[in-house]
C-alpha cells in the first residue's frame, strides 16, 4: 500500500470553488496563482533573488496563522495571501526572466491582467493592513 500525500493545490481549488463573496474575482484565482508560483519556483532560470521571492509567495499561502486566517474566515481569508502574491509578482517583473514568468502561467488569460486585478482588489480590501501582510511574508 503506497501513501499519496494530499495535494495542497487540489485542496485550495476545492476550498474556493463556488465562492461568490467579496473579491470573488481574485479569490477564485487562488489555485491558478499558487500553481503559477509552484511552477516558477522550480524554474532553473530564476536566480537566488527571484527564487526567494517565489518561495515567499508560496510560503505565505501555506502558513496557517497569517494576517487573515482561512480557518476563521473561509475563502475570504485568502485576501492577504493573494495580495502578497500579486505584490511579489510586481517585484518579480523586475528581476525574473520574462520568459520564465510567461512559461509558468498556463492560463488562457493575461498574467499581467490577472495580477493587476488581484492586486487592486486585495489591496483595497486590506487597506492599512496590506503593509503588515508584506512584512509577515518578508517582502516589505
Amino acid at each position: 500500500m503506497s501513501f499519496e500525500p494530499p495535494s495542497y493545490l487540489t485542496a485550495l481549488r476545492e476550498f474556493v470553488d463556488g465562492y461568490a463573496g467579496t473579491c470573488a474575482r481574485s479569490i477564485l484565482r487562488a489555485g491558478d496563482v499558487f500553481a503559477f508560483y509552484s511552477r516558477l519556483f522550480s524554474d532553473e532560470r530564476l536566480d537566488r533573488e527571484a527564487r526567494g521571492l517565489a518561495c515567499a509567495a508560496l510560503a505565505y499561502f501555506v502558513v496557517p496563522r497569517d494576517l487573515l486566517p482561512e480557518e476563521e474566515l473561509g475563502p475570504y481569508g485568502l485576501i492577504d495571501d493573494l495580495f502578497v502574491a500579486a505584490h511579489v509578482f510586481r517585484l518579480l517583473r523586475r528581476v525574473a526572466p520574462p520568459d520564465a514568468l510567461a512559461d509558468a502561467w498556463i492560463e488562457p488569460d493575461s498574467l499581467d491582467d490577472v495580477m493587476t486585478t488581484i492586486y487592486a482588489e486585495t489591496r483595497a480590501a486590506l487597506g492599512r493592513r496590506a503593509r503588515k501582510a508584506l512584512r509577515m511574508a518578508g517582502v516589505a
